[in-house]
């Protein structure tokens, strides 16, 4: 078993995927760890172009220089367009590494990123550690932990706590932007990913609250940094069908349908409108996600609700 895995989807230009690996190489060169990556590109949506002209010379010449440095694990590569859930899980298959580490490809580690979260994951015997994110230098827009805003979209807002030197790790209910670490074994054992997200958005505020249904412990660490570029994406994101679609669908696994059609009447009355009829997205919604959202009924320690009231009762923020 290698020390860990890093797995990183990728769509869009190659210059995201260089700069996440090469930030990543920066920071290991002579750590000595035993580590991989796991990659999974997707994204021109034309099936009868090869796979070579998907990835492009810049990334073929990436991939072949971590295949030439043993230290490519698996490479997945699809011509279809896939969601960011999707395309992680997929990158996860075949990962062999005891910590999974989970990068956006447009995002940058800081110094000192992998030696402190591995020595936080180990000392504070986590299940699942959010990095902190920045977005350019001398910004003091930092941001923590989520604060939850499920009546109104069934997501979150980050929060913007200031930094100082001493604060350390502290359990969070949810985090996001891009950067995080699970256990392997924790990975597995609560299944990754729900594979019925399509397009963008969801799938944070799914898994962290999934883990805490599940008794996992969830933390974020300030001095845990990784850069997050938040410019123009090469796919849609918000308030696009499909957004409000996985944000239904969320609210209906999570939180059942009495979370679903609160986050529907707070779309109809503050959102812009979609392309398809409410209603109908609502159903659509409802359907997909109905089988899932039973399994996690069955499985879960206590309903929404209740964990909220967790959460409130342990100070834990969200």
């Amino acid at each position: 078993m290698k020390d860990f895995s890093i797995i990183i989807a990728a769509r869009g230009d190659a210059i995201g995927l260089w700069a996440t690996i090469h930030s990543c190489e920066i920071e290991l060169e002579g750590q000595g760890y035993d580590y991989e990556y796991c990659l999974c590109l997707n994204g021109e949506g034309n099936q009868k172009k090869q796979k070579k002209q998907i990835m492009g010379s810049d990334v073929q010449t990436l991939v072949t220089n971590l295949q030439a440095s043993g230290k490519l694990g698996h490479l997945s590569v699809y011509q279809k367009n896939l969601s960011p859930p999707s395309a992680r899980q997929l990158a996860t298959e075949h990962a062999q590494g005891k910590y999974l580490f989970f990068f956006d490809n447009h995002c940058m580690v800081a110094k000192g990123y992998f030696k402190r979260a591995l020595h936080d994951m180990q000392h504070y015997n986590m299940d699942m550690l959010h990095s902190t994110t920045k977005w350019f230098e001398g910004d003091t827009n930092v941001c923590y932990h989520y604060e939850l805003t499920l009546n109104r979209n069934f997501w979150a807002r980050a929060s913007l706590i200031p930094e100082y030197s001493g604060i350390l790790p502290y359990r969070i209910a949810a985090g996001g932007h891009g950067g995080f670490v699970v256990r392997a074994d924790v990975w597995r054992e609560v299944g990754g990913y729900w594979d019925g997200f399509v397009g963008y958005g969801g799938e944070e505020l799914y898994f962290d609250l999934k883990m805490a249904f599940l008794g996992k412990t969830n933390w974020i660490d300030p001095k845990l940094i990784h850069w997050h570029y938040a410019g123009k994406r090469a796919y849609a994101r918000h308030y696009t069908d499909d957004f409000y679609k996985n944000m239904l669908m969320c609210a209906n696994v999570i939180g059942g349908e009495d979370w679903m059609i609160r986050v529907a009447d707070s779309f109809t009355r503050s959102f812009p409108r979609s392309h398809q009829d409410p209603y109908d997205l609502l159903m659509e919604s409802y359907y997909k996600s109905e089988g899932h959202a039973k399994y996690i009924a069955g499985i879960q320690q206590r309903n929404l609700d209740e964990q909220l009231e967790v959460f409130r009762c342990e100070g834990i923020p969200h």
